[in-house]
Protein backbone atom coordinates (compact mmCIF):
# COMPACT_ATOMS: atom_id res chain seq x y z
CA UNK A 1 0.00 0.00 0.00
CA UNK A 2 1.49 3.46 -0.98
CA UNK A 3 1.38 6.03 1.60
CA UNK A 4 0.58 8.45 -0.92
CA UNK A 5 -3.29 7.61 -0.74
CA UNK A 6 -3.52 9.16 2.42
CA UNK A 7 -1.95 13.02 0.71
CA UNK A 8 -5.26 15.19 1.21
CA UNK A 9 -3.87 18.56 1.18
CA UNK A 10 -1.45 20.75 -1.24
CA UNK A 11 1.04 22.68 0.81
CA UNK A 12 3.26 25.34 -0.47
CA UNK A 13 6.91 24.95 0.82
CA UNK A 14 8.98 28.62 1.17
CA UNK A 15 12.58 28.85 1.92
CA UNK A 16 14.96 32.27 2.60
CA UNK A 17 16.28 32.94 -0.76
CA UNK A 18 20.21 34.09 -1.11
CA UNK A 19 21.14 37.17 -3.46
CA UNK A 20 24.90 37.62 -3.45
CA UNK A 21 25.21 36.70 0.17
CA UNK A 22 21.77 38.94 1.55
CA UNK A 23 18.84 37.13 2.75
CA UNK A 24 15.95 38.47 0.93
CA UNK A 25 13.09 36.67 2.29
CA UNK A 26 10.98 33.73 2.27
CA UNK A 27 10.09 32.51 -1.59
CA UNK A 28 8.04 29.61 -2.73
CA UNK A 29 9.89 26.69 -4.43
CA UNK A 30 7.06 24.52 -4.81
CA UNK A 31 3.18 23.16 -4.13
CA UNK A 32 3.85 19.01 -3.12
CA UNK A 33 1.15 17.18 -1.67
CA UNK A 34 1.25 16.10 2.28
CA UNK A 35 -0.62 14.76 5.20
CA UNK A 36 -0.60 17.32 8.18
CA UNK A 37 -1.89 16.13 11.26
CA UNK A 38 -1.50 17.87 15.14
CA UNK A 39 0.60 16.12 17.11
CA UNK A 40 -1.69 14.88 20.65
CA UNK A 41 0.34 12.86 22.07
CA UNK A 42 2.58 14.56 24.89
CA UNK A 43 5.15 11.35 25.18
CA UNK A 44 6.15 11.97 21.61
CA UNK A 45 9.56 12.14 22.47
CA UNK A 46 10.56 13.23 18.61
CA UNK A 47 8.01 16.13 18.69
CA UNK A 48 9.35 16.99 22.39
CA UNK A 49 12.69 17.36 21.22
CA UNK A 50 11.95 19.70 18.66
CA UNK A 51 8.73 21.72 20.19
CA UNK A 52 6.71 20.11 16.96
CA UNK A 53 3.23 21.33 16.90
CA UNK A 54 2.30 19.09 14.21
CA UNK A 55 3.94 16.61 11.66
CA UNK A 56 3.61 16.11 8.21
CA UNK A 57 4.16 13.16 5.78
CA UNK A 58 5.12 14.06 2.20
CA UNK A 59 6.88 11.87 -0.70
CA UNK A 60 10.63 10.81 -0.06
CA UNK A 61 11.69 12.99 -3.02
CA UNK A 62 10.56 15.88 -2.30
CA UNK A 63 12.90 19.09 -1.13
CA UNK A 64 11.73 19.96 2.17
CA UNK A 65 14.34 21.60 4.83
CA UNK A 66 14.82 22.49 8.17
CA UNK A 67 14.48 26.37 8.07
CA UNK A 68 11.98 25.84 5.69
CA UNK A 69 8.05 27.50 6.10
CA UNK A 70 5.24 25.44 5.09
CA UNK A 71 1.83 27.20 4.27
CA UNK A 72 -1.13 24.70 3.86
CA UNK A 73 -4.52 25.35 2.19
CA UNK A 74 -5.70 27.71 5.16
CA UNK A 75 -2.87 30.01 5.18
CA UNK A 76 -1.56 28.49 8.03
CA UNK A 77 2.01 29.09 8.64
CA UNK A 78 3.90 26.51 9.61
CA UNK A 79 8.49 26.10 10.66
CA UNK A 80 9.81 23.40 9.43
CA UNK A 81 12.48 21.64 13.08
CA UNK A 82 13.03 18.69 11.33
CA UNK A 83 12.83 16.55 8.47
CA UNK A 84 13.60 12.09 8.47
CA UNK A 85 13.47 9.64 5.63
CA UNK A 86 11.33 7.03 6.79
CA UNK A 87 10.53 3.48 5.65
CA UNK A 88 13.45 2.79 3.59
CA UNK A 89 13.78 -1.08 4.48
CA UNK A 90 11.86 -3.62 3.68
CA UNK A 91 7.90 -4.06 3.93
CA UNK A 92 7.45 -0.26 5.08
CA UNK A 93 6.49 2.89 2.82
CA UNK A 94 9.32 4.90 1.74
CA UNK A 95 8.03 8.85 2.88
CA UNK A 96 9.49 11.59 4.65
CA UNK A 97 8.65 12.51 8.25
CA UNK A 98 8.40 16.78 8.40
CA UNK A 99 8.01 18.18 11.85
CA UNK A 100 6.39 21.38 12.36
CA UNK A 101 6.04 24.43 14.47
CA UNK A 102 2.93 26.99 14.48
CA UNK A 103 2.51 29.29 17.21
CA UNK A 104 -1.14 29.76 16.94
CA UNK A 105 -3.92 29.82 14.68
CA UNK A 106 -3.77 32.59 12.52
CA UNK A 107 -1.51 33.39 9.14
CA UNK A 108 1.98 34.29 10.85
CA UNK A 109 3.89 35.39 7.24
Amino acid sequence: MAIERYFNKSIVIQRVKDLGGIKSGFTATGTIDAHIQRVGDQNDVVAMSFGATHKAWVDISMDVKDGDKVVDPRNNVYEVVAVTDEGEDIAINEHKEVMLRIYDGRTNK
